[in-house]
């Protein structure tokens, strides 16, 4: 029993130190245990902020690329801002200078009406000469010779070549602008080849006749805006039609300027001098139409003269050149967006194929030049090719 009893007390010491040492197994797990979640914690706590900081990063380059993309948008509008206030500013520098002149005009109406009413009287005068001119001239020819051996030969009729000897004469004489204006309106009907020549002087001698200062910087408006359409229509001479294009293009800053282009259908010859393509006469001559396209009361009239094919023809000619520079093309276009403003002109675009230029135009314009491409689609949206957005 004894024997036993001892064995049971080994057991017991040793289930004991068995049961202490679990103990301690079980407390260094438990720690081990605590160690390794707060381990897992770390992680996933720097798994996090990795995360964060990687979202972080995307959205400040994203911050970035749309600022950048802001900034050159605002840079590009405000480019545009600064076209279009330059283009207002020399709208309005043009519109100032048109009233100041328009007062000029005003002030000077009452001398021009009194000049006027002298100058009808001397064109009265002048064709009473020319009248007895004629007279004389046909009675000479018609006095047979009484003493003349030989048959008589059938009389000839005056010829157009004495009358131009004596336009000639008679604009050399020149003293006033009433025979200028006369020997302009006798000689627009005449297409005959003997007169040629005389035309051609008649040019010569308004451009520079005999004064020290030539009839084309007359004084007087009705005179140079005759002189320089004269100029025009017989010489051909560069420098001498650039200075007579001028002298137009500052006759039609007027009302009687413009009075005077649609009286006397200056369009033709502004036109034929877009088609010579010449460098030096196309800014002027652009110049003209637009002044004459301006708000007056002769613009309804002078769109009207603009509204037929060889105009359209002619434009289509103009916009077609490979040098032709943005502030002319800016000029023509206000003028096309003023003529596509009339319904039955739709045709006309149409005849000429300016419809499609002009939608090619627009398809490849730089949108940085904003005025032409503002008009460029007004137009097209007058024509009925763009829709309103």
């Amino acid at each position: 029993m004894l024997h036993i009893y001892e064995k049971l007390q080994a057991e017991r010491l040793s289930q004991q130190v068995w049961a202490a040492q679990l103990c301690e197994r079980e407390r260094d797990l438990q720690q081990r245990e605590t160690v390794f979640q707060q381990q897992q914690r770390s992680a996933h706590r720097l798994r996090v902020e990795q995360e964060l900081l990687r979202r972080v990063q995307n959205l400040q380059q994203q911050y970035q690329q749309e600022k950048s993309d802001l900034e050159t948008a605002l840079k590009q509008k405000t480019k545009e801002n600064k076209r279009m206030k330059a283009s207002f500013d020399s709208m309005k520098e043009l519109n100032d200078s048109m009233k100041k002149q328009l007062n000029e005009v005003s002030e000077q109406n009452r001398k021009l009406e009194c000049q006027s009413r002298k100058v009808q009287a001397r064109l009265e005068n002048l064709q009473r000469k020319y009248e007895c001119f004629t007279t004389h001239r046909s009675r000479e020819t018609a006095v047979p010779k009484a003493h003349d051996p030989k048959p008589s030969k059938p009389e000839k009729p005056a010829s157009n070549k004495a009358a131009g000897k004596v336009m000639c004469v008679w604009f050399n004489e020149r003293v006033s602008v009433d025979e200028a204006v006369y020997t302009m309106s006798s000689l627009s009907p005449l297409q005959h080849a003997v007169l040629t020549s005389t035309l051609r002087r008649l040019g010569e001698e308004v451009s520079r006749g005999s004064r020290v200062a030539p009839l084309f910087k007359s004084s007087c408006l009705h005179t140079r805006f005759l002189c320089s359409l004269i100029i025009i229509k017989t010489i051909s001479q560069v420098d001498v039609l650039a200075q007579a294009v001028e002298v137009l293009s500052g006759a039609v800053r007027t009302d009687e300027g413009q009075a005077l282009f649609l009286e006397y259908q200056a369009l033709p010859a502004v036109l034929a001098l877009l088609r010579s393509g010449s460098p030096g006469l196309l800014a002027p001559s652009v110049d003209v139409l637009l002044q004459m396209s301006a708000e007056s009361r002769t613009l309804s009239s002078f769109l009207d003269q603009c509204s037929s094919e060889d105009f359209f023809r002619c434009a289509s000619l103009f916009l077609r050149n490979p040098r032709l520079e943005p502030p002319l093309l800016e000029k023509m276009l206000m003028l096309l967006q003023k003529l596509s403003g009339i319904r039955s002109n739709k045709r006309l675009f149409e005849a000429s194929s300016l419809h499609l230029l002009l939608q090619e135009m627009h398809r490849t314009s730089d949108r940085s030049q904003a005025f032409i491409s503002m008009n460029l689609s007004s137009i097209l949206l007058n024509l009925g090719m763009l829709t309103r957005s």
